[in-house]
């Protein structure tokens, strides 16, 4: 097998062509696998360099070694095709993925994700892409769309970007009437958010889906209705922590707000003509809908050794041919 490291040196604080591809080397030379480095050069290379891999025929691992952006454009180019499987090295800023397997720590460790295996994952078609773990629509979209243009500022980080983005949505109408296609249920209400899982957290750490299950063939979808403003910090801070799903259910506290439901399709547009800002695994951009397909055991992803052993431990690693 062929191991091959996409690296986006642009993703994360640091530039990762300086200070992570020559720990790469030294970690695949040790392991003594056959192994390439390829470095990012511009949006959408990552997906072009694992399908050109992938096309290949040989058997390849292909380390997405960035963000969850970064993992996205790897899994594009290299779910089609069975002899490839997906690792990540998480050196972005959210790193949502691997935290349905356990910490971005754990993938850190080179030697353990080259020794690693691989697990059959579903994913979720969307609009024109992919998704590895959640899409939505609503406010949370629109503050991560907004943070960019402050990051250009001087002296405003990360953190900083973010709350002065909150800052400016919360100044405007909040809550946009949806009409949201369950599979064949329809619910139309005023939205502050329409998250569409497959896994668990996204934004950085927002346990959305606590539910979710990677392997399942299903979509959770999390609908949180329009509310006030004196509401919303009390109400998010329960979502980002996962506190408002137990035992199958929205809390109570929360009846009046959230739906939850399963489904295999999902659509969310405005009643309303005009776009919407969609999130599709922490990339945002306007479009007229979100619409959202599960893909059984569309992917194989590399779990490190020690992960895979506790994962295979909690459940029987699915067996079933992942479907293209």
């Amino acid at each position: 097998m062929k191991h091959v490291f996409i690296v986006n040196p642009v993703s994360g604080k640091a530039d990762a062509s300086l200070y992570l591809v020559p720990k790469l080397i030294e970690a695949a030379a040790q392991a003594g696998v056959d192994y390439a480095v390829e470095l990012t050069r511009y949006p959408k290379h990552a997906s072009e360099l694992a399908r050109q891999y992938s096309e290949s025929g040989e058997t390849v691992r292909l380390y997405a070694c960035g963000g969850d952006g970064t993992l996205n454009e790897v899994l594009y180019g290299a779910y089609p095709y069975r002899n490839a499987e997906v690792a990540s090295i998480p050196c972005g800023s959210g790193n949502d993925f691997v935290r349905n397997f356990g910490v971005a720590e754990d993938f850190l460790n080179l030697a353990d994700n080259i020794a690693g295996s691989a697990v059959p994952v579903d994913l979720i078609a969307v609009n024109n892409g992919i998704s590895a773990a959640i899409c939505s629509v609503g406010i949370d979209s629109e503050v991560a769309y907004g943070i960019p243009k402050y990051r250009r500022l001087p002296l405003c980080g990360g953190q900083m970007a973010y709350n002065l983005s909150i800052v400016e949505r919360l100044l405007r109408p909040i809550g946009k009437k949806m009409r949201i296609t369950v599979d064949d249920e329809v619910l139309e209400d005023d939205c502050l958010i329409a998250a569409v899982c497959n896994g668990a957290t996204y934004g950085g750490g927002y346990w959305a889906a606590p539910m979710s299950d990677l392997q399942d063939g299903m979509l959770d979808v999390i609908v949180v209705k329009k509310i006030g403003r004196l509401r919303i910090a009390g109400v998010l801070a329960k979502y980002k922590n996962g506190e408002h799903y137990q035992d199958g259910h929205v809390v109570s506290e929360f009846a009046d707000i959230m739906e939850y439901r399963r489904a295999r399709r999902v659509s969310v547009a405005p009643v309303e003509t005009g776009d919407v800002i969609v999130n599709i695994d922490g990339e945002c951009a306007p479009a007229p809908a979100l619409c959202a397909q599960v893909l059984p055991m569309a992917a194989r992803f590399v779990l490190p050794a020690p992960l895979y052993a506790a994962f295979s431990g909690k459940k029987a690693i699915a067996t079933a041919a992942f479907v293209p």
